[in-house]
């Protein structure tokens, strides 16, 4: 896994263009009967967590399309923009063909060319399987496969790809990812660890042991303190989405929300999930929990994901945390990543 710069600083949003941002997200979902109940809440917890804005959503105008093209010029705050209205769209069961198709031309007038919108089209058609393919494309950790084998590391990855699919254990994966549980307590590694016996989850290198290149995922559940549950996929991957410049970091959260919110996916690198589910943000309190997972990320230093985590596996955790400008969870009643939930 490349190495992403380990502290950079990130750019904050005036007030009146954070009301733009929010005033177009409800314009991309502006059509009949949009946005749902689900979507308001979760426009109205991204304002206030993400923006600091307390108006009331239902005061704010719809910002149509050619209006947030003059407004918003910043490409990058439109790809944002962008992501966040498919975000919205990804809460539905199915994913409405009227609100794809307008999400589709309001990204088109912006010209924002976010491959994750054809991905949500193609779950409004009922075309699961091209859906799937638009993710795997555009994946994080496709990328990174491929980089790996580019770099001469495609053994390593096909060896913990076969010990995943339970054909053959990797002894060397395996003894690096053991290794973890003897650094100091306290520390990255060890937390991990212990994240992986808690939870019983097998690590990389050992059969059924998950992919090592998605393993580094674990190591953000445990920088941002994250339940292995359906609602701690979401909110880990809401995390890592914002707080990695890369939009790849977006395609992870939305193959997240079709696996535990829309239930579009249910299997992963051709094995089903167990905990698949739908309607994790349908559930109290979590939109407000979403939300702070997006502000937690916003606010975060680094790329979490990107960053070379054996390289700093044995740094004390809470020095991490505060090096690396990750704020406590502002819901802490809910399950961590050593919690059994």
């Amino acid at each position: 896994m490349k190495s992403a710069p380990l502290v950079r600083e990130r750019e904050g949003l005036t007030a009146e263009t954070a009301e733009l941002f929010v005033r177009a997200v409800l314009g991309g979902v502006n059509v009949d009967g949009y946005p749902t109940l689900l979507q308001h809440e979760l426009i109205h917890q991204v304002a206030e967590h993400v923006f600091g804005l307390t108006v009331d959503v239902d005061t704010l105008e719809p910002l149509e399309a050619w209006a947030a093209k003059e407004l918003i010029r910043d490409t990058a705050l439109r790809r944002r923009l962008v992501q966040a209205i498919v975000t919205l769209e990804m809460l539905d069961d199915p994913v409405p063909p009227l609100l794809a198709t307008h999400i589709r031309r309001y990204a088109r007038t912006l010209g924002v060319d976010e491959p994750m919108v054809e991905a949500a089209r193609h779950a409004a058609r009922g075309h699961l399987a091209l859906m799937y393919a638009d993710i795997q494309r555009n994946s994080y950790y496709t990328h990174e496969a491929i980089e790996q084998a580019v770099d001469g590391h495609l053994w390593r990855a096909l060896r913990s790809k076969f010990a995943y699919g339970n054909l053959v254990a990797s002894r060397s994966i395996e003894r690096r990812w053991a290794a973890l549980a003897d650094m100091p307590k306290g520390s990255l590694g060890h937390t991990t660890a212990e994240f992986y016996r808690i939870h019983e989850f097998p690590i990389p290198g050992a059969r059924h042991g998950i992919g090592e290149i998605g393993a580094h995922h674990d190591f953000v559940h445990v920088l941002a303190d994250y339940a292995p549950n359906p609602a701690g996929e979401i909110n880990v991957f809401a995390f890592i989405a914002t707080a990695m410049d890369d939009p790849k970091g977006f395609v992870q959260l939305v193959m997240t929300l079709g696996l535990f919110q829309n239930a579009t996916i249910t299997h992963v690198a051709g094995k089903r999930v167990v905990l698949a589910r739908g309607g994790t943000l349908a559930e109290p309190g979590a939109c407000e929990r979403f939300a702070d997972a997006l502000h937690r990320g916003t606010a975060c230093k680094v790329d979490a994901l990107g960053i070379d985590h054996f390289a700093i596996a044995a740094e004390p955790l809470g020095a991490l945390r505060d090096r690396f400008g990750i704020v406590p969870r502002e819901d802490p009643s809910q399950p961590g990543a050593l919690d059994r939930s």
